[in-house]
Order: structure tokens, then sequence, then C-alpha cells
């Protein structure tokens, strides 16, 4: 994953700056890109990005509440509409299969891609366990607290970086060139001269890991901890700020110290907030608002990682 794009950042409902849940995570080269959480105008949303429904490969929903799923009936229909043929994967608890085939039942929409539906049983991910991988990329799940089922999501991507040791080469008498690249590509080089070598004997691989962790719907969560653990960025729900820890409780949602406290064991480097609710819509306008819904003089410390209040059509490069 190269960059996150917030589609939508507010909790229940929307607001006049704040879409529901969405969160889009893309991938370069190509702009390929994944979907977390489809709220009602997902779709709308993604009009004003960059982003293209072409190029959407995977969806994964963290639960069935309405404001994290009314968006993506509709979502997958325009793309047929669009006329993509490519296929798409689908995770999500077990019933999103029953809702979506119901919803096109009633409605008589036909979707002319392949949709693989993959069943998130919570007995699989009471502790965080692998749930899909493809080359370079693994995805983990653990389930979280909340009053449905809901799951949270870690998006590991591994680069594989191959570096030619030149001077090895030279000292040998392989001046720069096209053979240089075969290296890199073959296990062995035969030379003109009649040489063969072994390719691992002159090329440094650098492995660089990537890991973004995505929490919905849930109140303080040592699988979010698990989850999350050393990631680039955990993006978390914070519903209330920390006055309303009651609140919070009463709904299973996050007040901003958890995701802080989540945050900071975890020892992840950002951590940005999202699902925030209605309540604290006009923070930008309102400092006294913005002071007691981040609370931040309490909550860090000198191990508390740099901190992102998500705004809707915000861009974060990982």
């Amino acid at each position: 994953m190269d960059k996150i794009i917030f589609l939508g950042t507010s909790a229940g409902m929307p607001t006049l700056k704040r879409n529901v849940p969405a969160l889009a995570m893309v991938f370069k080269p190509g702009d390929e890109f994944w979907l977390f959480d489809c709220g009602e105008g997902t779709q709308r949303q993604i009009l004003q990005s960059n982003l293209k429904l072409s190029r959407l490969s995977n969806i994964f929903i963290s639960h069935l509440h309405g404001d994290h799923t009314f968006g993506l009936p509709g979502l997958l229909a325009t793309r047929g509409l669009l006329g993509v043929k490519k296929s798409v994967n689908i995770f999500g608890p077990v019933g999103l299969d029953s809702y979506l085939n119901n919803n096109m039942d009633y409605t008589r929409t036909h979707i002319p891609y392949s949709q693989h539906l993959f069943p998130i049983e919570k007995e699989r991910f009471l502790a965080p366990n692998l749930l899909w991988e493809k080359e370079n990329i693994s995805v983990y799940c653990a389930a979280l607290n909340h009053n449905i089922d809901s799951f949270g999501f870690a998006i590991i991507k591994k680069h594989i970086q191959k570096n030619i040791l030149i001077d090895k080469l030279l000292d040998i008498n392989i001046p720069p060139g096209p053979i240089y690249k075969k290296f890199k590509e073959d296990e062995t080089v035969e030379l003109e001269d009649g040489r063969i070598l072994k390719s691992s004997d002159f090329v440094k691989e650098t492995i660089t890991i990537k890991k973004v962790c995505y929490c919905g719907d849930t109140t303080f969560s040592k699988n979010a901890v698990s989850l999350s653990e050393g990631a680039d960025l955990l993006i978390h729900e914070a519903t209330f700020s920390t006055h309303c820890k009651e609140k919070a409780i009463r709904s299973f949602h996050s007040t901003v110290g958890d995701a802080i406290e989540v945050a900071r064991l975890a020892k992840v480097k950002k951590l940005a907030l999202t699902h925030i609710s209605p309540r604290y819509d006009d923070l930008a306008n309102s400092p006294e608002k913005y002071t007691e819904f981040r609370e931040l003089d309490e909550k860090l410390s000198s191990d508390s990682p740099e901190i992102i209040l998500a705004e809707d059509l915000m861009e974060l490069e990982i």
C-alpha cells in the first residue's frame, strides 16, 4: 500500500463535513485500490477522488451496521453499469453474503462480474490470524469489542529490492551493462567466456515492510493492540472525547484516549483518528470542541505516536 484516502470519517450518520465510514488503500504502480467499509454515499466520495471503480479489487467490511454497509450494494451495481468486468473479492462477517444477495434479489439488480465472498467467522479470529495473502501482501484479521461481530484488519506489504554489488562484479572484470539485469532476474548467469556465476553472490536483497492497521467500531481492545503492533499507521475509531467515556462504553465505542492507548501500547508510528461523532462536526471552527475532543495534553507522553485527525478526502502517504 502506498496511500490512504479517507472517504468517510463520521460515525452513525453523515454530516455536512463528513460522510459515513469508508476508506481506500491505494497501491502503486497501477493505482489498484482496496476499500474498507462502505457507508451510504461512498461512491459519490470516490467520484471526488482520483479513484476508479475499475481498479477496485478487494473490499473489507468490518461489521454489518448500516453506516458501514448501506453503500455497498449501490457501489457494486454502479461498477457493473460502468461496464467493469474485473472480479472483486469481498471479505466480511457471516451474514454479509445474505445481505447482498437479498438486496440484489429484491431490487432485481444484475452484477455482470464475479464476486468472491469470504465470510469471516469470529471463532477463527479470536486472536489475530491470517485472513488472505497474495504475492507480497498479507492481511491479518482479529475480532474487536462491539455489540455485534466486528473485526480489525492489518495489511502487511513486503517489498524486496535487489541491489547489484557493482564492486564485486568489477573485481572480476564484468563492466556495467545488460548482463547486470540478469543477476537480478536469474539464479545463475553464464558469461561469454563460459564461466557460470551464482547471482546471490553479487546481489544484496533489502526487504522493506509497510504495515497499516484499520480498527473500526470497538471499545478498547487487546486484539487491536496485537493486530497493530509496530504499524506504520493505525487507523482507529475515536467516536467520543474522553469526557464521554461512559457513553462510549454503553455504545461499544472508543474515546480518543482509548485510541491513543492502543497506539501507544502497539508502538505504532502514526495514529489517524476517524469515526467521529457528529457532535464534534465543526471542530475546525470551534476551538473548545477541538480541545475537548482531542485532549492530547493529558494523554500524550514521550512514547505516543504522531496523531492525525482524519477529514473526508484527506490523503496520507505511507
